[in-house]
This record gives C-alpha cells, sequence and structure tokens, in this order.
C-alpha cells in the first residue's frame, strides 16, 4: 500500500484546478458548437442563393440548401472535436465562420 504526499497538493486545490478545467472544456464545446451553426447556416445560404442562380428552382434550390446545411453542421463538428489543439480549432472554425459570413454578404441574399 503507498501513500500520496497530500501536503504537495492540498485537495481543495486539486478539486479546484478539476472544476474549472471542465468549466473551460464545456465553454469550449458550447463555443465551438455555436461557431458550427453560424457557419453552417450560412454555408446553407451560400448554397441555395448559388443552386438558384445556376438555374435550379427557388423552392428546390432551399429544399437541397437545407439538407445540406445538416451535412455541413456535422463535418464541422466531426472535424472541430477531433483536432488536438484548441486555438487552431477556434482559430479553424472562427475563421469559416467569418468567410461563411461575409461570403453570403457579399452574394446578398439568404436561401
Amino acid at each position: 500500500m503507498t501513500t500520496t504526499n497530500r501536503a504537495a497538493r492540498p485537495a481543495d486545490e486539486t478539486r479546484l484546478a478539476g472544476a474549472l478545467k471542465a468549466a473551460a472544456m464545456t465553454a469550449h464545446a458550447v463555443a465551438i458548437c455555436l461557431l458550427a451553426y453560424v457557419a453552417s447556416a450560412r454555408l446553407a445560404d451560400l448554397t441555395g442563393v448559388l443552386l438558384h442562380r445556376l438555374g435550379m428552382a427557388w423552392t428546390d434550390a432551399v429544399l437541397n440548401a437545407s439538407m445540406l446545411g445538416f451535412l455541413y453542421l456535422l463535418i464541422i463538428l466531426l472535424w472541430a472535436f477531433s483536432r488536438r489543439s484548441v486555438l487552431r480549432t477556434w482559430l479553424g472554425a472562427g475563421g469559416l465562420a467569418a468567410a461563411a459570413v461575409l461570403a453570403a454578404w457579399m452574394l446578398g441574399g439568404k436561401a
């Protein structure tokens, strides 16, 4: 039976550190989900507008864009939560969301 040196790390400090880490990871997960939602929504808008401008009927373009929006969200979330680096994940998801918002604004339409 081994004993641990409790004087080196008091129980209160490890509990606080664990609680802070859990809170940080929860905030990270929620923020990444929101960024992924924004990016996939704008990508779905872009898809609908582009399909309509390429000659598809407006209702069909909206339906196809809506279905593709779910795939966009799934792909972005799978990519984001498979990353090890939190900073690179934030930069990638934030950059994708910003680019999708900018492109949707430049096309000037919502699906």
